[in-house]
């Protein structure tokens, strides 16, 4: 499990979506607008059901605590570039929240398709209102894949917060895993000696970790 109090903890989320309505509404479930209480007019049209927690007096929200930090794209070439970009600067997204159709350009799933050829660590969820592709279409394209998820609009406020929080942490955990393997396998490299029964039970176990997020 990541620590998400450490400070290099990547809370880095991309939108990828050609309704500006959809990116306000993510803004707002996932707590990234500066002030909460902005006059909101996009709500009306009711994207995200009520969330109950409203109904709780007093009702602390954990996600509260967390702050993501949320880029839009608006066609698929530009989210690539734009993830390019953001692991070219050591700020990766973690997370892209994907939708599928987005005339004229690339659909969402050939921009996960070639997001993935770069980038294939970054966690994708697919996200649609129509039955544009079924499950067997997906796979067919994009091969079976831990880091792909699928949800259909409309969702709820906690959907999205959970999806958020808990493929973030994914990434992390990923991530400081395959960092520590890498660090471990150059300095075997620089030091030109063997590796020692521990060494190699931590080896093992760092990729067995890799294999299983």
């Amino acid at each position: 499990m990541a620590n998400m109090n450490d400070p290099d903890f990547n809370t880095n989320i991309l939108i990828c979506d050609d309704n500006d309505a959809i990116h306000k509404d993510f803004l707002k479930v996932l707590n990234a607008l500066p002030d909460k209480k902005l006059d909101i007019d996009y709500l009306e049209e009711k994207l995200f059901e009520d969330d109950p927690d409203d109904d709780v007096p007093n009702f602390h929200d954990p996600f509260d605590d967390i702050q993501f930090h949320i880029d839009s794209a608006y066609q698929g070439k530009d989210a690539l570039h734009m993830a390019e970009k953001a692991a070219e600067d050591g700020k990766p997204y973690s997370v892209i929240f994907m939708d599928v159709r987005m005339p004229p350009g690339w659909d969402g799933i050939l921009t996960a398709e070639k997001i993935w050829q770069k980038l294939p660590y970054t966690e994708i969820v697919i996200v649609t209102a129509y039955s544009d592709y079924t499950w067997e279409e997906m796979i067919d394209k994009l091969g079976f894949n831990s880091r792909l998820l699928f949800i259909k609009k409309p969702f709820d406020t906690l959907t999205v917060k959970q999806l958020a929080l808990n493929l973030t942490n994914k990434w992390n955990a990923r991530d400081r895993s395959r960092r520590e393997l890498d660090l471990l396998n150059q300095e075997l490299l620089r030091s030109g000696t063997a590796t020692t029964p521990s060494l190699d039970r931590r080896l093992q176990e760092l990729k067995e970790t890799l294999e299983k997020i």
